[in-house]
């Protein structure tokens, strides 16, 4: 069985609380369609910690898993802010909670990578 490869989860989620447990929970929810069933299993509790908030910047996370949820932040943010459909005065709580979503994205994204160019383990089997 390969190594599991880790890295620290590397950023703090301090902005848009309600929304950011609102849509944390539904990312559970949709979890059953992730594959293998391990990795669900681990993203769900992943998921969970972190609505619970013992997820902290220097937290260890399997790279799948962050990149899953890096993943369903990029689209959170893609439905609710990049693409347009709501209102910006009508709709702000949405909105603004889509752009936070939209810099959290991009941040771990960034934070990802970084972590992956420093560790010398990455190439070994991908």
């Amino acid at each position: 069985m390969p190594k599991q490869k880790t890295i620290p989860f590397g950023i703090s989620f301090r902005g848009q609380r309600e929304y950011t447990l609102s849509e944390v929970s539904n990312f559970i929810e949709c979890a059953d369609g992730v594959e293998p069933v391990a990795l669900q299993s681990q993203y769900i509790s992943f998921l969970e910690d972190f609505t619970s908030r013992k997820i902290k910047p220097s937290t260890l996370v399997d790279v799948d898993v962050l990149q899953l949820f890096q993943e369903d932040l990029d689209n959170r943010a893609q439905i609710d802010y990049r693409e347009g459909h709501y209102c910006p005065v009508d709709d702000r709580e949405i909105v603004n909670g889509g752009r936070y979503f939209d810099k959290m994205s991009r941040k771990l994204k960034a934070h990802i990578l970084e972590q992956k160019s420093k560790l010398s383990f990455w190439s070994d089997d991908e």
